[in-house]
C-alpha cells in the first residue's frame, strides 16, 4: 500500500495478517539506497503502483501476482527512504512480499505464464525491440530469445488471462509515424518446456515461515497453509489442468491471537497488554447487544476471525447488568422485552383494561340510555296527539275515565 507521511513523501507499506499490523517492504538483498533515504544502509523497498503511474512516471505496469502462482509478485520499485522519481526497476517476491529481489534492470513489461512455472518480459523503450526475457525459476536467472529479425516499435504483451497458457503475444509496428505497419508475434514456449512435471518436481512450501524450528511458524490468524508447489530448479511444464493444492492447519493459541480489551494497551514493541493507569481499580461497563455489561479481564480478547485452538486462553467474563443501554436502537432484534421490563408492561395493560371498561359504561349509559329515552318520548306525543290532549303535560301513563282514551270495547258494544 502506498502512503504519504509527515514530509508528503510517499512510501510502501505491506500487512499479512488482514490491516492488523503495517510493516516497510524489506530491503532486498545486494542494492543500496538510494538518494531519498538517511542512511545508506538503511531503508526499504517502495513499490510503483496507481499513484506513480497517476503521477506520469516511466511505470509500464502496476504490480502483478495471479491466484495459481503461489507466492509470486512481481512490481516495479525503489530503494529507499520514499518512492523515487528516477527509472525503477522491476522487483520479484517468492514468499508473497515477505523478501524481495531485483529482477530486471530499469521499467519492463511483463507476464506470468504456465501457473508460474514461466515468467517472459520485453524491455519498455522508446527504440525499436525484437528480443523477450524469460525465466524458469521465478526470476532467479534470465535468458534472451530473439523473435523477429526486424525489431518493432513495442506497444503491448499479452497473454491469455488465468496464466495457464504457454504462449505470449507481442505486438507492435514497423515504420515512420505517418506510414505505420502493425504486426504480431506469437511465441509458443511449450517447445522449450516440453516435459510434463512429475511429482519429483514439486516441493512443500509453508506461507508466512520464517522460523522452521517454532511450533507457531507460519501461523496467521490461527490457522497455517502448506502449499504443493514447483521447485525453483525443475525445468518442465505444469500444464492446464494444474491446480494449486493447500493443506490448512489449526494452530495453538498465542497472545498474538488477542487484542488488548477495554482499559488496556500494548506498550510498544511489547506482546503483554497492561491497563491503563487512568482506569486502576475501576469497574469497566460497556453495552453489548443493546444490554449494559460489567467487563472483568485479564487484559485480553480473542481477534475476531482468528480460528486458534488450545493455548494460551486468557481469562474473560461479561456480567449482564440488566439494564438497557442506547445501543438497542442500532440493533431491533435486541428491543425484545426482557424479565426487567415484564412489571410495566403489565402496568400499561392494566390501564389499557380500565380505560376499555370506563368507555362501555358510557356508551350504555349516555348513548344507548338516551336513544331509549328519545323513542319513548316520541311515542308518548303520538299517543297524546291522537287523544286530543293540550299537550305533554297532561299525559299520564294509565288512562282515566274522564278522558277519552283507547280502550278494548268493541263496536258492537258501542250500539247497544
Amino acid at each position: 500500500m502506498e502512503g504519504g507521511t509527515e514530509n508528503n513523501s510517499i512510501q510502501s507499506v505491506i500487512t499479512f495478517d488482514r490491516g492488523g499490523e503495517w510493516v516497510p517492504l524489506r530491503k532486498p538483498k545486494n542494492t543500496t539506497c538510494d538518494s531519498t533515504a538517511r542512511s545508506k544502509d538503511e531503508c526499504s523497498l517502495h513499490i510503483h503502483a496507481s499513484y506513480s503511474i497517476s503521477q506520469k512516471l516511466n511505470v509500464p505496469m502496476a504490480p502483478l501476482s495471479e491466484p495459481n502462482a503461489v507466492g509470486i509478485v512481481i512490481a516495479h520499485g525503489s530503494v529507499g527512504g520514499a518512492i523515487s522519481v528516477m527509472s525503477p526497476d522491476v522487483y520479484i517476491s517468492d514468499d508473497g512480499g515477505y523478501t524481495w529481489a531485483r529482477m530486471l534492470e530499469g521499467p519492463h513489461h511483463y507476464a506470468i505464464l504456465d501457473s508460474g512455472g514461466l515468467i517472459v518480459a520485453i524491455e519498455h523503450s522508446n527504440q525499436p525491440v525484437n528480443i523477450i526475457e524469460f525465466s524458469t525459476d521465478e526470476g532467479q536467472c534470465w535468458y534472451r530469445y530473439v523473435f523477429s529479425s526486424e525489431p518493432i516499435f513495442f506497444t503491448g504483451l499479452a497473454s491469455e488471462p488465468g496464466a495457464r497458457s504457454m504462449t505470449v503475444s507481442v505486438w507492435g509496428f514497423r515504420g515512420s509515424f505517418l506510414s505505420r505497419k502493425w504486426v504480431s508475434y506469437t511465441i509458443d514456449f511449450s517447445q522449450l518446456l516440453s516435459r510434463t512435471c512429475e511429482d519429483k518436481d514439486y516441493t512443500i512450501w509453508l506461507a508466512h515461515s520464517s522460523d522452521p524450528s517454532d511450533p507457531s511458524d507460519g501461523c496467521i490468524l490461527g490457522y497455517k497453509e502448506q502449499y504443493r508447489r514447483l521447485r525453483k530448479s525443475s525445468v518442465c511444464q505444469n500444464g492446464r489442468e494444474y491446480t494449486v493444492t493447500k493443506q490448512p492447519s489449526v494452530c495453538p493459541c498465542t497472545l498474538e491471537d488477542f487484542l488488548c480489551d477495554f482499559g488496556y494497551y500494548r506498550p510498544e514493541n511489547q506482546s503483554v497488554c497492561v491497563e491503563q493507569p487512568e482506569l486502576k481499580g475501576h469497574d469497566l461497563e460497556f453495552c453489548l447487544y443493546g444490554r449494559r455489561e460489567l467487563l472483568k479481564t485479564s487484559g485480553y480478547r480473542k481477534i475476531p476471525g482468528d480460528k486458534c485452538s488450545g493455548g494460551e486462553s486468557p481469562s474473560r467474563e461479561e456480567t449482564d447488568m440488566k439494564k438497557k443501554c442506547t445501543s438497542n436502537f442500532l440493533n431491533p432484534s435486541q428491543l425484545a422485552a426482557s424479565p426487567s421490563s415484564t412489571p410495566i408492561i403489565l402496568a400499561v395493560v392494566a390501564v389499557l383494561l380500565v380505560t376499555v371498561v370506563a368507555g362501555v359504561l358510557i356508551v350504555k349509559k349516555y348513548v344507548c340510555g338516551g336513544r331509549f329515552l328519545v323513542h319513548r318520548y316520541s311515542v308518548l306525543r303520538q299517543h297524546a296527539e291522537a287523544t286530543g290532549g293540550d299537550g305533554l303535560d297532561t299525559l299520564d301513563p294509565v288512562p282515566t275515565a274522564t278522558k277519552g282514551g283507547y280502550h278494548d270495547d268493541s263496536d258492537e258494544d258501542l250500539l247497544e
